[in-house]
């Protein structure tokens, strides 16, 4: 119940502070009212949910990281997985503001590679507590090793 609420709340007060952090310029295209119905959910409601979600991953999710000595791999994961669910906020705010290409493709920039870097260090993580399970036992050693499937 705390993580909902933790995740209403603040994204209850992100979508008001879209526009008041980031108020739109004098001149940047807006677009037409007749689209407008499904672009705010997505450009604005859904990214403040997760920005929510991510601020309540973070408070919460932190004893866990705490509570035994926590490898190099699992703070990034951590880290990345708070960022994953965070970015999407800020990234949707600047998109809406940005004006011209230069600035969209910095934004873009910024947000993608840091995404995609966050992703492989998720992707790692899994990978090696899948292998470690797998060598403890405690997965089915028929289960084939997704660190070491070829394709086929």
């Amino acid at each position: 119940m705390k993580w909902a609420s933790v995740t209403v709340g603040v994204a209850g007060a992100a979508v008001p502070l879209s526009f008041l952090l980031w108020r739109t310029p004098p001149g940047v295209a807006t677009p037409p009212a007749s689209i407008l119905p499904v672009l705010i959910p997505i450009a604005v409601v859904i990214p403040a949910l997760s920005f929510g979600l991510g601020v309540a991953f973070i408070l919460f999710g932190r004893n866990l990281i705490r509570a035994d000595r926590p490898s190099v791999l699992s703070r990034a994961s951590f880290v990345s997985i708070g960022w994953l669910l965070t970015n999407w906020w800020p990234h949707s705010n600047f998109h809406r503001v940005s004006e011209g290409w230069a600035n969209l493709v910095v934004v873009d920039y910024f947000f993608h590679t840091t995404v995609i870097i966050g992703s492989c260090i998720v992707a790692v993580f899994f990978l090696t507590v899948i292998r470690e399970r797998q060598g403890a036992g405690q997965i089915n050693p028929s289960a084939r090793d997704l660190a070491s499937a070829s394709s086929t």
